[in-house]
This record gives C-alpha cells, structure tokens and sequence, in this order.
C-alpha cells in the first residue's frame, strides 16, 4: 500500500512538472511566432532590402552620375515597369543583376552607393500619386543611343534614336513622355492606348 501511495505522488509530481514544461514551451513558441510577425514588415525584411538593393544598382548603373531629378524619374520608371510587369524589381533586373540585354531591361551592373539606396528607400516608400513621370515605363537617352549605335556597340549597331524611336512606337504602342534635358527622354504606353 504505501509503495502504492509513492508511486501514485511521483506521478503525480511528475504530470505536473510535464504540464509545467509543456506551458512553458508553449508560451516560447507563442512567443516566437509573436516577435517573427511584429517584425515581418519591418525595414530590414530581406524581401525590402533586395528591392532597394536593386533599384539602386539601376540608379547607379543607368543615371549614376545625372542629376538627381534623373535619377528620381528613372527610378519611378522602373517601379512602374516592375508593377506593369508583376515582377518585383529584384527579379526583373538581378537575376543575376549584371548589364542591359534580353529578360533584363535595364542595367543592374554597377555596384550601388549609399545615396542610391537612399534615393531608392524613398521611390519605394512612396504613394504612387507622387510619381513625377506620369505612368513612364522606360527611358532613353538619344544622344548615347547615336554615339554607341554609331561606334557599332554589340547590340547598338544599327541601332540609332531614331531607329529605336520608330521600333518602340510601331512595335510596342509607346510613346516618349517627355524629356529632361538633352539626355532623357521618358517613354511608356501611348496615352490612348491605356
């Protein structure tokens, strides 16, 4: 009887220990899962950081050393084509990131600076109402457009502005925006067309 009585209080310590544990346990996953979800949409998410990260490779591959409303209208002109593409921007021009050419329509090849990710930080944290191109999806620069075609660049010979005016008019329904100096012009779809 009494080894009984032993055997039945050791089990009783023991279901209650194995209960507290168990709560104890609970409660640290609880809490896990807790800190894992106020976090997820903090700055330092990897999917923010890799969409800064290649937008401003953009900035400083394509415009890094224009002005900087150059940059903050190239910038929104790649937004605006990620978006129309459903693509993250990370995806559209680094995968690899690396220069211009098929499956990827800007460059992404240069090493991005502080200011870039800076600038970058903002378009991406901006409302689209605070876009200052209008809808542009693309952007060109007619006068290293002349210069490349004319020195016979691989995949600029024969390609003059004028050229690639006719192209992305004919071929793709776009239409040039506007132009901020003599070195970017700002394209996107024909406005009656949308």
């Amino acid at each position: 009887m009494a080894k009984r009585r032993k055997k039945a209080s050791r089990g009783l310590v023991s279901g209650a220990s194995n209960r507290r544990l168990s709560l104890h346990l609970a409660l640290a996953i609880a809490a896990a899962i807790l800190l894992r979800w106020l976090d997820f949409g903090s700055p330092k998410e990897p999917f923010l950081d890799s969409e800064v990260e290649a937008l401003a490779r953009v900035i400083r591959s394509e415009v890094g050393i224009c002005s900087a409303e150059q940059q903050e209208h190239v910038a929104w002109a790649v937004r605006n084509l990620a978006a129309k593409r459903r693509q993250s921007i990370a995806e559209m021009v680094c995968k690899p990131c690396g220069g211009q050419q098929e499956g990827r329509p800007v460059s992404s090849q240069q090493d991005a600076i502080a200011a870039d990710r800076k600038l970058a930080r903002r378009i991406l944290h901006a409302p689209l109402a605070s876009d200052p191109t209008g809808g542009a999806t693309h952007f060109l620069n007619p006068q290293l457009q002349d210069q490349l075609a004319l020195q016979g660049r691989p995949g600029y010979r024969g390609q003059s502005y004028r050229r690639v005016r006719k192209r992305w008019k004919k071929r793709y329904g776009w239409e040039p925006y506007y132009r901020l100096g003599a070195t970017l012009e700002m394209w996107g779809v024909a406005r009656g067309h949308k």
